[in-house]
């Protein structure tokens, strides 16, 4: 029996109920364990296989001791912001962070749910999410493992920067005795308490950028451009944001640092006029003049790493904290980029493989209007990705960056001569809309399914019975 969709003066969808919630499997990431280097490499490959079409991955550069500082991104969107952890070896808790909230947020995207109230798709759609997890991973494997994990003729070297000890839970530094956090041109040469030569923390080095790690930090955030940056350090539940920070942009910068600490919880430490440099948003801010936070998870358990069991704790304070700076810096940047988007007539034809939102205007700010399911649809402009087409509501922008472009379908004419009687099966398309005589200057409504009977042809019209009666619909020669 043939199932039939009619409606007047908009068209009608059936909504198809099925199970879309976030996914049950197991975790590539696993946060009740020490998370190492390995294991981090594993799963950024295991994840970017995962969700080929949201996340990517690259190397920003090696370290002395030949391992990768990975990059991974998470989204599609022009807009970027930056996540970085374990600048300092033994926070290498921050890592977990950084790689579960890339897999939790990839897993509501893919199964088209909202994560803590916000719309996952479409932050990911206006935005890239870029994380380095691990920048230190030389620090990190030699706090996890020791010596052994390091070639027996720096050990002794290696030794004397912890102080004689071979117990290294409590290194900071990078492998070569320098604190990574304590090395980027932000009031370097006034940074105080420096350690005097190589040592497990607090060592600057002999200049800013000394070590490989840090140039690759800093030619890879002027690589992405971002338009927000997030530090992970611990401990103390506290929250860095002002670094010298300009005054014009006190108020933009202070009322994000307000928004951060409502939702962790972590108190702001307050500026100070000479404040000691060095750190990584400390030049983020001076650098591009946009907003910056050093959040430090977790309390402070004496000389060494957070235990994995205050992770579930971490992460409930920090769960939403990339979607939000991820919308917020959209925003920033829809207000720099918002008059270059330039709109051009564009009478296509596209087709959306997917469920759509509809948009007032060209960005994702603009307001939605309603859905549109997958069908091929009429586009009369452009802007970037984005595609002004028709729809029952008028008018609308959709964002697609997969939409599929062709040619539009001729446009109906009216036929001379008389109609011819025929006895004919159509196969039509998505949907298809109905004439009560092909000189109407409207449609009557618009039909969903996939075959018709047709009984009179009159040039490239057909009349087909439908359930409110015969009416006329129109086939362009090509199909």
């Amino acid at each position: 029996m043939k199932k039939w969709l009619i409606a007047g003066a908009a068209c009608l969808s059936l909504a198809f109920i099925h199970t879309n919630g976030v996914s049950a499997a197991s975790n590539i990431v696993n946060p009740k364990e020490t998370y190492t280097y390995d294991r981090m490499t594993k799963d950024i490959k295991e994840l970017a296989s995962e969700y080929p079409d949201l996340i990517h991955y690259k190397s920003i550069g090696k370290t002395p001791y030949g391992r990768e500082q990975w990059a991974v991104s998470l989204g599609n969107g022009e807009s970027t912001v930056f996540f970085n952890g374990s600048h300092h070896a033994r926070e290498w808790l921050t890592s977990t962070l950084n790689m579960y909230m890339i897999e939790q947020y990839a897993k509501a995207y893919e199964s088209g749910s909202k994560f803590e109230g916000y719309d996952v798709r479409t932050i990911l759609s206006e935005s890239t999410i870029w994380f380095v997890p691990m920048v230190n991973p030389d620090g990190v494997t030699l706090q996890q493992y020791g010596l052994s994990a390091f070639p027996q003729l720096v050990w002794t070297n290696l030794i004397k920067m912890n102080d004689g000890s071979r117990n290294f839970k409590r290194w900071k530094a990078n492998a070569q005795g320098i604190d990574l956090n304590r090395q980027y041109p932000a009031l370097w040469s006034g940074i105080k308490n420096p350690a005097k030569a190589p040592h497990w923390m607090n060592y600057k080095g002999t200049k800013p950028l000394q070590s490989s790690e840090n140039q690759n930090m800093v030619k890879f955030t002027y690589d992405i451009n971002p338009e927000i940056a997030v530090s992970y350090h611990t401990a103390g539940h506290i929250l860095y944001w002002n670094f010298n920070t300009k005054p014009s942009n006190l108020a933009r910068d202070k009322k994000l640092a307000n928004t951060f600490t409502a939702i962790t919880g972590y108190s702001q430490v307050k500026p100070v006029p000479n404040p000691s440099g060095g750190g990584y948003t400390d030049w983020f801010i001076t650098t591009f003049g946009r907003p910056a936070f050093t959040p430090e998870i977790g309390i402070k358990e004496g000389e060494t790493n957070l235990s994995v069991s205050v992770f579930d704790s971490e992460w409930k304070l920090n769960k939403k904290i990339g979607l939000w700076i991820a919308d917020e810096g959209y925003r920033l940047w829809l207000q720099k980029n918002q008059n270059k988007q330039t709109v051009v007539e564009f009478r296509k034809e596209i087709t959306i493989s997917e469920l759509k939102q509809l948009f007032n205007s060209n960005n994702f700010i603009s307001g939605t209007v309603g859905t549109i399911r997958p069908q091929t649809l009429t586009a009369t402009a452009k802007s970037g990705n984005w595609y002004k087409v028709k729809t029952d509501k008028g008018e609308k922008w959709l964002y697609d960056k997969n939409a599929v472009v062709s040619e539009p379908a001729a446009e109906p004419t009216v036929p001379t001569g008389d109609p011819v009687d025929v006895d004919l099966t159509l196969t039509l398309g998505a949907e298809t809309e109905v004439y009560s005589e092909p000189t109407a200057k409207e449609a009557k409504a618009t039909i969903t399914l996939t075959e018709v009977h047709a009984i009179q042809k009159w040039g490239n019209w057909y009349k087909i019975n439908t359930p409110i009666g015969d009416l006329w619909i129109y086939q362009s020669p090509s199909k």
